[in-house]
């Protein structure tokens, strides 16, 4: 009796291949395989060949000239994500407002489009994280904060530096970090002026030091202030800017862990009692 037919090997050597699993990142992250050189492009030929944000594009239709093939493609969603994009119900791209006026501005010169870049970076985990481990006073290595950011996004610092070190380009461009011969240092606010402990000029929420006065809590000109004996919290009055601290808190949990090894939870329950 004949035995039956052995299965084919998957490969010319016999062994079966591995199943190769990909975890997503927790947030979405530009190509690793182009620069922010080309992020800059690829706007700049959305604006031009939508005619200013009227005609939806595909994106392959953006490569060419300057823009390599992928470029655009597998940029759009972070595009997208720091609100220089939008998609249409069928699929296309068109520029925002923010985006047409950030290209706009660099025809005039880099300087006049850093503000809007900035406005809409400020928004981001991106600039979040940034203001979660550099301060105005010192400067820190760029493997620091590209490591931080690898940590948010909770993502492979090997496999993912070149896309991280657009986020860093992004953060330079837009004047939140700024270099200096030790490394990065944070910029209060894109023009480098104002209060260093904020997050911008219109920052909604401001952090302070330990104090030793009792829980109190009041509401001063459209803000809240709670303190208690190890922190102030002043925070506007808004339910966005009770969704922004949360962020805020979620990565200085992080970094606290990081600094003591063990957990502290910062979920909402724990916190309604104060300290």
């Amino acid at each position: 009796m004949l035995a039956p037919p052995s299965e084919k090997p998957e490969n010319a050597s016999g062994i079966p291949k591995k199943t190769k699993y990909r975890v997503p990142a927790a947030e979405i992250l530009p190509s690793d395989r182009f620069s922010f050189q080309v992020h800059l492009d690829v706007m700049k030929r959305f604006v031009t060949l939508s005619h200013n944000g009227n005609q939806p594009l595909d994106a392959s239709r953006v490569e060419g000239e300057r823009v390599p093939t992928q470029g655009a493609s597998l940029n759009v969603r972070f595009l997208k994500s720091v609100g220089l994009l939008n998609t249409t119900d069928r699929g296309q791209y068109l520029p925002t407002q923010d985006g047409i006026r950030f290209v706009t501005a660099r025809t005039v010169s880099d300087d006049r489009a850093r503000p809007i870049l900035a406005t809409l970076i400020e928004r981001t985990w991106i600039a979040s994280t940034a203001r979660s481990v550099l301060i105005s006073t010192s400067s820190t290595k760029d493997e620091i904060l590209l490591g931080e950011l690898a940590m948010a996004a909770q993502t492979d610092k090997t496999k993912k530096e070149s896309a991280l070190q657009v986020l860093v380009d992004y953060l330079l461009f837009s004047g939140i970090v700024r270099r200096t011969a030790d490394g990065l240092t944070l910029v209060s606010s894109p023009d480098g002026s104002g209060d260093a402990e904020k997050s911008s000029a219109e920052s909604d929420v401001a952090l302070k030091g330990s104090s030793p006065e009792p829980l109190t809590e009041q509401a001063v000109k459209g803000w809240h202030v709670i303190q208690t004996e190890d922190f102030m919290l002043r925070i506007r009055s808004s339910a966005e800017a009770v969704d922004d601290l949360t962020e805020h808190l979620q990565t200085l949990r992080r970094k606290i862990e990081r600094l003591h090894g063990r957990e502290f939870d910062l979920s909402p329950a724990s916190t309604a009692g104060g300290s």
